[in-house]
């Protein structure tokens, strides 16, 4: 999964009955921050995508890290170096995730260092999908074919503190491409019942098909991707400008490192 770090800015000005002050804002263009989007699902290797972020006024791509050392631990002293697939693309070789295991990515890049951690949870199975009529939703009908929401039912378990992050994907007939849109969910208001989660705002017709996932994250990544939606949604006028996502790695890094199980399922709207 890969997800846009938004990096937040700040303008200010101040004005008094009798001068103006200029306050110089620094707009990133000599230092610019590792950002790294790293994951680790159940039976499969690490993977990570590494970038810098790029100056306010460059709207080019972010430059590719290409010179980093990683290495990939876990609690039971289990090690490996992840391998440069290039682009800023490494990943891991022999190492696979494991439901309970916690896992340490450490960062090496010109003797800079940065680090994460993070705990891979227990399963949540999807028990199904359904599907609600956007008209009935929204007390009205609309003209041409039937619209409907989709969404991922599933029971939490009830023993812990859960935390979900649902991604969906779909042919776009509008934009004329797949795309993959996700949703972060909790357990607060149905620790340990039966749970019907939204999976995206797009409404589809039927004969459509999606593949759901339903993947159980711990708290640090579920807190990434909480504060990057809130960012992506912003406050509306006059809200206090967005800050960055908050990330679980160290030293001043962007981005995430995530270890997470998953069920995923093929769904076609009835």
């Amino acid at each position: 999964m890969n997800f846009n770090i938004i990096i937040s800015l700040l303008a200010l000005y101040i004005l008094t009955t009798s001068c103006e002050k200029i306050i110089d804002v620094d707009l990133n263009e000599a230092n610019p921050a590792p950002v790294f989007e790293a994951v680790l699902e159940n039976d499969s290797t690490c993977v990570v995508t590494a970038s810098l972020t790029s100056s306010y006024y460059d709207n080019s791509t972010s430059p590719a890290i290409t010179n980093a050392t990683m290495t990939l631990t876990d609690q039971l002293g289990n090690s490996e170096t992840l391998s440069h697939e290039g682009d800023g693309v490494y990943r891991g070789n022999s190492m696979i995730g494991t439901i309970g295991n916690t896992y340490t990515l450490d960062i090496n890049i010109d003797g800079e260092l940065y680090s994460a951690s993070s705990t891979m949870p227990a399963t949540t199975a999807i028990d199904s999908c359904s599907v609600q009529d956007r008209g009935s939703l929204f007390g009205g009908g609309a003209s041409g074919p039937p619209q409907y929401f989709v969404y991922v039912n599933y029971t939490d378990p009830g023993n812990l503190t859960n935390f979900y992050a649902i991604q969906t994907t779909y042919y776009d007939s509008v934009e004329v491409e797949y795309t993959t849109d996700y949703r972060i969910a909790d357990d607060e208001l149905s620790n340990g019942i039966s749970t019907r989660s939204f999976t995206t705002f797009n409404s589809f017709k039927q004969g459509d098909t999606l593949r759901i996932e339903l993947a159980s994250i711990d708290q640090a990544t579920h807190l990434y991707f909480k504060t990057l939606e809130d960012a992506l949604a912003g406050g509306g006028f006059a809200s206090a400008a967005p800050a960055n996502p908050t990330t679980n790695f160290s030293e001043g890094a962007l981005g995430y490192f995530g270890a997470w199980s998953k069920d995923e399922i093929e769904f076609i709207i009835p």
